[in-house]
């Protein structure tokens, strides 16, 4: 006992050292020291009760938190999108069509930041150069809990990152010409809840091959806190219905950037917003064969209907977007 305390503190000391953790107080440091021993104990635990898991784990600088203070976000947005089938696979991160890991300095929330991304990406594929968006202006002018992307339909579209850098705690339209306008957004009432059918029509979906995804995943599975590498396959990360009501803290938004097969075993690529310390250098990949984490329950795609014939790297282009819900005639036909 008094080893395994020992041996705790020399590793969160470690810890701290590693990560430049400092905190304000004495109470605030045994708190998160308290988190930390909680979180190495129960990978530990894990990865004696699970020799064989498809994916690996390791301490990292979300240690010190638990899973409400990393997860804390939520959407209240609803859709879904058109269906087809999978070519073998597919990755936008190595077309370039990606944008770097967003440093979050001021807080600002995640379905700004992934809504945001999610535009420039198309933009990048269409336009073969990519540019960052206004995070900041999507902040100020989309609050939570209006939809991000039907937000950004009504103010016009986005603004370019250098032409609206930083919050300013309040709304300014006119601060900047959009880089994309969105001119359609046609959206299915309410979620469907039709899981068995939507599940296996998601999976034959072809859309990736147009641009990145959003979805919102079920992010308190064992292990996915301490995930460092494999495909995360994990019972426990639910795939049954939760209300939505109570489901707040456990689900967090993110781009689908790709997919693929390793050693037989279908996965997705997503792109968290946890830094490149997390994961994969800020990735991971999730079993593609199941629900996993309800990955597969509500996906959203933005897609180009139309589109300027000369589009230069500092150009101000205007391209309609549109965010297309299909699913219902599939079912209907």
């Amino acid at each position: 006992m008094l080893f395994s305390i020992i041996f705790m503190n020399i590793e969160n000391n470690k810890f701290k050292r590693d990560y430049n953790k400092q905190y304000k107080t004495i109470a605030e440091d045994n708190e998160r020291q308290q988190i930390f021993i909680n979180n190495v104990n129960q990978m530990y635990s894990y990865q004696q009760n699970h020799p064989n898991a498809t994916f690996k784990m390791t301490t990292n600088h979300l240690m010190d938190r638990c899973l409400e203070l990393i997860f804390h976000y939520k959407s209240h947005y609803r859709s879904s999108i058109d269906v087809k089938n999978f070519p073998e696979s597919l990755d936008w991160r190595t077309k370039g069509m990606i944008s770097p890991f967003f440093t979050d300095k001021v807080g600002l929330d995640i379905t700004a930041v992934v809504s945001t991304e999610l535009v420039e990406t198309l933009y990048a594929i269409e336009t073969r150069h990519l540019i960052k968006g206004s995070i900041s202006q999507v902040y100020d002018c989309c609050p939570q809990p209006i939809g991000a992307f039907e937000c950004i339909q009504n103010m016009s579209g986005i603004c370019r990152d250098v032409d609206y850098s930083v919050p300013l705690g309040s709304c300014d339209l006119n601060r900047c010409k959009p880089l994309t306008t969105v001119s359609i957004f046609i959206i299915f009432p309410n979620y469907i809840n039709i899981k068995s059918l939507f599940f296996s029509i998601y999976l034959n979906n072809t859309w990736i091959q147009e641009s990145a995804l959003w979805t919102e995943i079920n992010v308190a599975g064992k292990g996915f806190q301490t995930y460092t590498a494999g495909i995360y396959d994990e019972p426990s990360c639910s795939e049954s219905a939760v209300d939505y009501v109570v489901k707040i803290n456990k689900y967090y938004e993110l781009q689908i950037v790709g997919y693929g097969v390793e050693r037989g075993k279908p996965y997705w690529i997503c792109k968290n917003s946890l830094g490149q310390n997390w994961g994969e250098e800020g990735y991971f990949r999730i079993a593609r064969d199941k629900n996993m984490c309800r990955i597969a329950e509500l996906v959203v795609q933005v897609s180009e209907i139309e589109k300027s014939e000369s589009v230069g790297l500092y150009n101000i282009v205007s391209i309609p977007f549109i965010l297309v819900v299909t699913i219902l005639s599939r079912i209907i036909n």
